[in-house]
């Protein structure tokens, strides 16, 4: 093998090497680091689900799961930066505390794409992508109104830290002033997105609200948590809840028929994660895409739980 030869293929050996993942026989064209809010949620597995999908042999992930740690999260974003990633996709843990971790990528001149949960700032992320939050607050409310006759007292469980959470008890409770203005919220409290602190916030608004019938919060999570209280206070029979997610178990309770869970909105994590893994792919290729891509959402009750049972 003569001089030339020999450098065409070290360099074709050294470039096949970057660009492939161990454990892989096909060569990745771009590496991406992804950090999500927490896996214990159904909603980002599946989202990280459709960006494999549609990123397929084109894009080398690095998932990463920060378990809703914004210190971790930091450190992942640290991370990725100390490693020349192409792009960066993130689901901030706090959309303002979250602002000093996407920084520190478009500062080193790495693309950033939001997903899910929105940073507050404009920190020159090339694109957030999210369901449409506020419209899935108003179908909330409509289906609220429905439940509840158009009448009677209501708790709003939410988490105040997140905006995309927010937009959703915002379109909530501007479409349930709209639309019923005999029902009446009387009380709003963050879950911090979990369970069990849901569950313990709902007993005492249970508690210092005796005449609520009706439950609206932001998440599946903190809607399963305010579940449990309800049955704890025997109150299931005269008590609507209505989620957002349509969680595996929130889909398993409205099926039940009996339960309090009544509807959930629905959104499309697979469907995000595809949209997510295109768009991506459009910024490295030096394409421009739409500062705010918005997913559609739907509602789910007991008309039609059987389509989005897993």
């Amino acid at each position: 093998m003569n001089l030339g030869n020999k450098l065409i293929a070290a360099f074709a050996a050294s470039t096949m090497a970057f660009f492939t993942l161990p454990g892989t026989a096909l060569a990745q064209e771009f590496t991406v680091g992804a950090t999500t809010y927490s896996r214990s949620f159904e909603f980002y597995q599946d989202i990280e689900a459709g960006m494999k999908e549609e990123g397929g042999d084109r894009i080398a992930f690095d998932f990463r799961d920060p378990n809703g740690d914004l210190a971790v999260q930091t450190s992942q974003m640290e991370d990725f930066v100390a490693k020349g990633v192409n792009l960066v996709t993130m689901v901030p843990i706090d959309s303002t505390a979250g602002e000093a971790a996407a920084r520190l990528v478009t500062s080193a001149g790495i693309p950033l794409i939001t997903v899910d949960i929105a940073i507050t700032a404009d920190v020159g992320q090339v694109a957030h992508i999210a369901s449409d939050n506020h419209l899935g607050g108003e179908i909330a409310a409509q289906k609220m109104s429905e439940l509840l006759s158009g009448k009677g007292e209501v708790i709003v469980i939410n988490n105040p830290a997140i905006v995309s959470v927010v937009d959703r008890e915002k379109g909530f409770t501007e479409k349930l002033a709209e639309i019923a203005p005999d029902i009446k919220v009387v009380a709003s409290q963050s879950g911090d997105s979990k369970r069990e602190k849901a569950q313990a916030v709902a007993e005492d608004l249970l508690q210092a609200h005796p005449n609520a019938v009706g439950i609206f919060a932001v998440n599946d999570e903190m809607a399963l948590g305010a579940l449990q209280a309800v049955i704890a206070a025997g109150r299931q029979d005269t008590m609507s809840i209505i989620g957002f997610d349509a969680s595996s178990e929130g889909i398993s309770e409205i099926a039940k028929g009996n339960s309090a869970f009544k509807a959930t909105v629905a959104q499309d994590p697979v469907g995000i994660g595809r949209i997510v893994a295109k768009t991506a792919l459009a910024v490295l290729k030096g394409e421009s895409v739409e500062k705010f891509i918005p997913v559609p959402v739907v509602m789910v009750d007991s008309s039609n739980f059987s389509k989005y049972a897993k």
